[in-house]
C-alpha cells in the first residue's frame, strides 16, 4: 500500500489517522478511492465545487504523473484564486470602505484603525470565519504566520526599497499592543479551550487600542501644528513672504483616473487621504490636483458604459511592464463579472466612478446576486420568496435613478452605491474565501501536508503578497513610514478580529460557551516567531535612533528564513516541532 502514497509520504511517513479523516483516503485501496472520498463527511464540504473528489476522481491515484499533474493545476487554481481575492479586496472594498468612513465623518486615525484596516484585512479576516471549528489550527497558524510575515519580509522590504526614520510614539503604542495581544493570545488558548469571555476580550484588546489611538489624535489636536511648521515671526510681512516662498513640492499632485478600477486604486486612495492630511493642516493651500483623467473618458451614454465594464483598463496597459500585462490578463476574466456586480465610488477617479448605465445595471442585478452568494435566496417573506422581491425592488430602483439622473452630474446620492458595493464585495470575498480554504484542504490532504503548514505558509502567503506588493508601492512613492505603520496595526487587527470573532462564534453554538481549540505543534513556534521579530525591531531601532537602514530589512529577512526553516524542517519530521513535548509519556 506505500507504493500507492505520495513520494512525500512515503518518505517522510506521517501521524496516524482515523479513518474518518479525509486524510486516511490514501490507506484506501487506488481502485476505490473516487467513491471514497464521496462518502466521507469530511472530503466534502460546503464550497462551490467538491475539490477532494474531483482530484481523486477526475486524476487517477494509480497513476503518478497524473495525479500529479492533478495537484499541480489545483495549486495554479490556488494562486488564481488569491489573485481573485486580492483584486476584490483592493479595488472594491477598499474604496466602498473609504467612502463610507467619509460619508460617517470619521477621523483618519480612526477609519484607519477600524473600516479601512477591515478592508485590509479581509482575506485573512474572512479566510479565518470560513474555516470549519473544528480546524482552528489552519485560522490560527494563518494569522500568526501572517503577522510573522508581514511584520519581518514585508517591512524588512520598506526598509530595503526606502530607508527611513521611524516616527517614535505611533511604532511604541502599535508594538506595545500587539506583543501584549499576542502574549495573552497565548494564555488564553494555553488550555486549549476558549470561552466565550475570553474570545470577546480579545476584540476588547482591539477597542482598547482604538480607545488609545483616539486619546493620542486629540492630544495631537490640542498643539499649535503651526508653530512647528513655521518660524516664530511677528512681522507679518516677513511671515507672508515665507508662506508664499515655501516649497509646496511635499504635497504630490495625484492624477485623476480616467476609470474607477485600476492596479493604482487602492495605492491611489491611500495617498489621496495623505494629501488631504497634509492639505488640511495648512489651510492656506489649495489643492491644485488636475483633472486628467476627463479628456482620457469617452463621452456618451453607452460608450462610456462599455469603457467602464471593459475587463482591461487600457490606462494601466500603457504604463504596464510585461510581467504587469500578464497579470492584466489573467485578472481580465474575473474582473468582467465583478465591474458588472460590485458598484464603485472613488474619490480619486473621474466623477468618482459615476457612470449612469453601468450603476443602474448593477442596481438592478447586484441585491439579487447578494441573495444568492449569501445562500439566503429560498428564504420567503409570506408567500413571495426574497429573490422576487428584491429583484422587483432592485428593477424599479434602477429605472428611477436612470429616469432622474444626467449622464455627466453627479447625483447626491451616489454615495449610497458606496453602501451597496459594500455588501457585494464582502459577498464576493467571502464566497472566494470558502474556495480557497477548500482548495487548500484538498491540497493539504494530497501531499499530506498538516494543518500548521497549510496555515502558516501556503493560506499566509496568498493573504500576504497583496500587502506586500501595496506596501511597497507606498514606500517607493515615498511614504514608507504609512507601509511601515501598515506592517503592524493591519496584523493586529486581523489577529484580534479574526481569532475573537472565530472562537466566539464557536463558543456561541456549546451550551456551555466554550470552544475546543485544537493544539498544534508549530503553535508556540509561531508565536516565538511572530514575539522575536517585533522584539528584534524594537532592538534594532533603539539603537539606531529609530532609524530604518537597509540592513534592517535584511535582519527581519534572516529571521523569517530560520522561521520557515524551522517549520519545514518540523514538517518533514526532521526535527522536533518547536515548543511540542518530545518525552515519550
Amino acid at each position: 500500500m506505500a507504493s500507492d502514497l505520495p513520494p512525500i509520504i512515503a518518505r517522510h511517513g506521517g501521524p496516524e489517522i482515523d479513518e474518518d479523516d479525509c486524510g486516511y483516503v490514501w490507506q484506501i485501496p487506488a481502485a476505490e478511492r473516487c467513491q471514497w472520498t464521496k462518502e466521507t463527511q469530511d472530503c466534502l464540504t460546503d464550497a462551490a465545487i467538491q475539490y477532494i473528489p474531483g482530484l481523486f476522481c477526475a486524476f487517477s491515484s494509480e497513476n503518478t504523473a497524473l495525479i500529479t499533474l492533478g495537484i499541480i493545476l489545483y495549486m495554479l487554481w490556488l494562486l488564481y484564486l488569491f489573485l481573485i481575492l486580492g483584486t476584490t479586496a483592493d479595488n472594491f472594498f477598499c474604496p466602498a470602505l473609504s467612502i463610507i468612513a467619509e460619508i460617517m465623518h470619521l477621523s483618519d486615525n480612526i477609519a484607519g484603525v477600524t473600516i479601512l484596516a477591515f478592508g485590509n484585512g479581509a482575506p485573512d479576516i474572512f479566510t479565518a470565519l470560513v474555516a470549519p471549528a473544528e480546524e482552528t489550527v489552519v485560522m490560527f497558524n494563518e494569522l500568526i504566520g501572517a503577522g510573522v510575515f508581514v511584520t519581518t519580509v514585508i517591512a524588512g522590504s520598506i526598509a530595503v526599497v526606502q530607508p527611513f526614520r521611524v516616527k517614535f510614539r505611533p511604532y511604541i503604542r502599535d508594538t506595545t499592543f500587539y506583543v501584549g495581544a499576542v502574549c495573552w493570545i497565548a494564555y488564553v488558548i494555553g488550555d486549549e479551550s476558549v470561552h466565550i469571555w475570553e474570545a470577546m476580550s480579545l476584540i476588547f484588546v482591539y477597542v482598547g487600542f482604538i480607545v488609545v489611538v483616539v486619546i493620542g489624535q486629540m492630544i495631537d489636536n490640542r498643539k499649535n501644528v503651526t508653530q512647528d511648521r513655521i518660524p516664530s515671526l511677528y512681522d507679518r510681512t516677513v511671515l507672508k513672504t515665507y508662506l508664499v516662498n515655501r516649497d509646496e513640492t511635499l504635497i504630490p499632485r495625484l492624477p485623476t483616473r480616467a476609470k474607477a478600477v485600476g492596479l493604482q486604486s487602492k495605492l491611489d486612495i491611500v495617498l489621496d487621504v495623505e494629501r488631504k492630511n497634509a492639505l488640511a493642516k495648512d489651510d492656506t493651500t489649495e489643492d491644485s490636483s488636475v483633472d486628467d483623467g476627463a479628456s482620457r473618458r469617452p463621452q456618451g451614454l453607452y460608450r462610456e458604459f462599455l469603457f467602464d465594464v471593459s475587463p482591461m483598463n487600457m490606462e494601466d496597459w500603457s504604463e504596464a511592464s510585461k510581467c504587469t500585462r500578464i497579470y492584466i490578463i489573467l485578472r481580465a476574466i474575473p474582473m468582467a463579472f465583478l465591474q458588472f456586480l460590485i458598484p464603485v465610488v472613488n474619490q480619486t477617479a473621474v466623477k468618482r466612478g459615476w457612470s449612469k448605465l453601468l450603476n443602474c445595471t448593477q442596481l438592478c442585478i447586484t441585491p439579487v446576486a447578494i441573495t444568492f452568494l449569501f445562500d439566503v435566496w429560498s428564504y420567503s417573506i409570506g408567500p413571495v420568496p426574497l429573490y422576487g422581491l428584491v429583484l422587483v425592488l432592485g428593477i424599479s430602483g434602477g429605472v428611477f435613478v436612470f429616469l432622474t439622473t444626467d449622464l455627466d452630474r453627479v447625483p447626491k446620492f451616489h454615495n449610497a452605491f458606496a453602501f451597496l458595493g459594500f455588501f457585494a464585495a464582502m459577498a464576493v470575498v467571502y464566497l472566494i474565501a470558502k474556495e480557497v480554504y477548500s482548495v487548500l484542504h484538498t491540497i493539504g490532504t494530497a501531499l499530506k501536508i498538516s494543518d500548521s503548514t497549510l496555515g502558516m505558509m501556503f493560506l499566509a502567503w496568498g493573504n500576504s503578497i497583496g500587502d506586500l506588493i501595496s506596501n511597497v508601492a507606498i514606500a517607493k512613492r515615498g511614504y514608507p513610514r504609512m507601509g511601515f505603520a501598515a506592517c503592524f496595526g493591519g496584523p493586529l487587527f486581523n489577529t484580534l478580529l479574526g481569532m475573537g470573532l472565530t472562537y466566539g462564534i464557536a463558543a456561541a453554538k456549546h451550551d456551555d460557551l466554550r470552544t475546543h481549540v485544537r493544539a498544534s505543534a508549530m503553535g508556540p513556534g509561531c508565536i516565538a516567531f511572530l514575539l522575536c521579530s517585533l522584539m528584534a525591531s524594537a532592538s534594532y531601532l533603539t539603537t539606531t535612533g529609530y532609524l530604518a537602514r537597509r540592513s534592517y530589512g535584511f535582519m527581519l529577512y534572516s529571521i523569517y528564513f530560520m522561521f520557515m526553516l524551522i517549520c519545514i524542517l518540523s514538517e518533514i519530521g526532521f526535527i522536533h516541532p518547536l515548543g511540542s513535548d518530545h518525552r515519550d509519556d
